[in-house]
């Protein structure tokens, strides 16, 4: 089986060196150069939970370089998955299809728009990884990778895939309906990810904060608010008090940080600012989200 991994930063790499360990063939695809020269020169560096090792994995910044593809992973921040989409659509074989573990709400329809809603499959996964430098990855958290066709079937190839990401002990979990699941991982994506990029703090710091705490605490209703006017289904019952208990637990270092510590621009607007603009057009107030979106912005800013 031939894999192509577009986006090798954190959790491209995380599944990349893990499915090539469990034997399949496996590509890179990355703009970041000295990334690539690093694996292609000494392989992945792996660290972590999964142990020490070095994955063997082809690496390439150009995607019209890569293989023919049975399988490509979309593991790029959300405001490049329409790119990522077309270098998808010219690598995969005839019978080839596409799998999205990305953060965030939108990259599952790009995707259909681009290959055709039977060649796209949706996932979301809750390990994490740390990109420590070029060519080395730490595993930092381990957790499900959600799996799932879109119109909820059971095929043949979601079951291979399920099979493989097992081989690669990436803890598999087939969804009836994987939308649900994308939609509670957005909640829990919201509540996070922006909050710890800004102050630079691990999940499990936040509760330490009392004012930070509670600031979440606003973040999570007004999600839930857009949630509920959406008329969307989430799988948690109590998604505030799970998403605290989560966060006690959890010392990670989110990757929205590791996209600021990079100069990378970050996937706010399909998260926090996504709350934004989906609540203004359904006439809700969101002022938390609003301020924290427009703070993650101002990160992103490189000055000369």
């Amino acid at each position: 089986m031939q894999i192509v991994v577009i986006g090798a930063g954190n959790m491209g790499c995380l599944y990349g060196a893990n499915l090539s360990r469990a034997g399949v063939e496996v590509t890179l695809v990355d703009p970041w150069q000295e990334h690539i020269e690093q694996i292609q020169a000494h392989g992945l560096t792996m660290a972590g939970l999964h142990g020490e090792f070095a994955a063997t994995v082809q690496a390439t910044n150009d995607p019209k370089t890569a293989p023919a593809a049975d399988l490509v992973i979309i593991l790029v921040n959300a405001y490049s998955t329409r790119e990522a989409a077309e270098s998808a659509r010219l690598l995969l074989k005839k019978n080839g299809f596409a799998l999205t573990l990305q953060n965030g709400l939108g990259n599952v329809e790009v995707l259909q728009q681009v290959l055709g809603q039977e060649r796209v499959l949706a996932g979301l996964s809750f390990h994490s990884a740390d990109l420590q430098g070029p060519g080395s990855v730490y595993h930092t958290n381990e957790g499900p990778t959600y799996l799932g066709e879109i119109d909820g079937s059971r095929t043949a190839r979601l079951a291979d895939l399920e099979r493989l990401m097992a081989r690669a002990g990436m803890l598999p979990v087939v969804e009836a309906d994987i939308m649900v699941t994308i939609w509670g991982k957005f909640v829990h994506n919201c509540a996070i990810n922006a909050l710890c990029a800004i102050t630079d703090l691990t999940p499990g710091h936040i509760q330490n904060v009392a004012a930070l705490d509670e600031f979440q605490t606003h973040i999570i209703e007004e999600t839930l608010a857009l949630v509920e006017a959406r008329g969307v289904r989430i799988p948690a019952d109590t998604p505030l008090q799970e998403i605290k208990q989560y966060c006690a637990t959890k010392f990670h270092r989110v990757s929205m940080l590791q996209h600021l510590a990079r100069g990378r621009p970050t996937e706010i607007d399909a998260l926090n600012g996504y709350v934004v603009t989906e609540s203004r057009k359904l006439g809700l107030c969101c002022p938390y989200s609003e301020s924290l979106t427009a703070l993650i912005k101002g990160r992103e800013l490189r000055r000369d």
